[in-house]
């Protein structure tokens, strides 16, 4: 029984619904419900590419001779185990490299201009330990909805005195591989499956202390990431726990972000609000495989002052169930 009712939930609820956050602050919901909810626990290992090259004022796009442009690449090995029926913990190791190609410098007197600098690092980021706690699980013949709370921890694992190519200056805070700070997690995840639709919807803030990037001390604002999926179930047209499942989805997903601060000093070119159209897919392989990816596309900028926006994120990642 056990083991059926692992299958029906993985089927009756959406595994691409995890929000995805800022690359430079590592956060994201790491598992969803869906994958966590049931079991002993498994191994998650997730792939993401963020790109930022495009430059905003508020909502409107600036139209630049040469964009600054930023890349995140971040592999995320995830371990997550069941300590009680309802209670899973799960601890997430990123690797990471940021590379940074032309940079965004704004003057006090409005004037922007994109610096010729370059720079690349890469390494272990900041380690997450989190915990999630199903406070409400029901099931009827057609229905499945689980309601869950999400508590954790950032720890300052990663380095934060990355350098530009030529070694002259550090790099900005958010191409470090790190916040250099211990930032905690609180969230909350909804999921309603009904036949072969699902529903879910997700929330996660992240509450920042001050760090170090470089030879400064730094804050990164408080960040809030939410979304709501819909999942339909392709394949099979009748759900049975001992075939392979097939599922397209697509969500709003959503970041608003506070402003930094320097040196204790507000940076007024940063925080605002930034939502994605995100279309995705994913394979249940029955009983122990989980496959998916998602596409996160920016569809509308609402940044403070002048800033790079994100065009995009990609993330896939594959799900080993013990």
């Amino acid at each position: 029984m056990k083991k059926l009712l692992t299958i029906l939930i993985l089927s009756a609820l959406f595994i691409a619904s995890t929000t995805e956050a800022c690359d430079f602050c590592l956060l994201s919901q790491g598992i969803s419900p869906l994958e966590t909810i049931s079991g002993t626990g498994g191994i998650r290992i997730n792939q993401r590419y963020t790109l930022l090259n495009t430059v905003y004022s508020g909502t409107k796009e600036v139209s630049m001779a040469t964009n600054p442009k930023e890349e995140y690449w971040t592999t995320e090995i995830t371990g997550f185990y069941s300590i009680a029926e309802d209670l899973m913990l799960l601890a997430i190791v990123p690797l990471r490299k940021n590379i940074l190609d032309g940079h965004l410098h704004v003057h006090s007197d409005g004037d922007i201009e994109v610096h010729p600098d370059k720079g690349d690092v890469s390494g272990l980021g900041d380690i997450a330990l989190l915990g999630r706690y199903t406070f409400l699980k029901t099931h009827t013949i057609d229905t499945t909805t689980a309601i869950a709370a999400l508590f954790g921890v950032k720890l300052p694992t990663a380095r934060t005195d990355g350098k530009t190519s030529n070694g002259a200056d550090f790099l900005d805070a958010h191409l470090q591989l790190g916040t250099g700070a211990t930032d905690f997690f609180l969230g909350f995840s909804f999921n309603y499956a009904i036949q072969r639709i699902s529903l879910s919807a997700n929330i996660l803030d992240a509450i920042h202390t001050e760090g170090k990037a470089g030879d400064k001390t730094y804050q990164f604002g408080n960040i809030l990431n939410y979304d709501a999926t819909g999942k339909y179930r392709i394949y099979p047209a009748l759900f049975d726990p001992e075939k392979n499942q097939c599922f397209l989805a697509f969500g709003l997903n959503g970041e608003i972000r506070d402003k930094e601060k320097e040196n204790g000093v507000t940076v007024d070119n940063s925080g605002g609000h930034t939502i994605y159209l995100t279309p995705g897919v994913q394979v249940v392989m029955a009983p122990h495989w989980v496959v998916e990816a998602s596409y996160f596309y920016a569809i509308y900028h609402d940044l403070y002052e002048t800033q790079t926006g994100e065009n995009y994120k990609v993330s896939a990642g594959v799900t080993y169930l013990f």
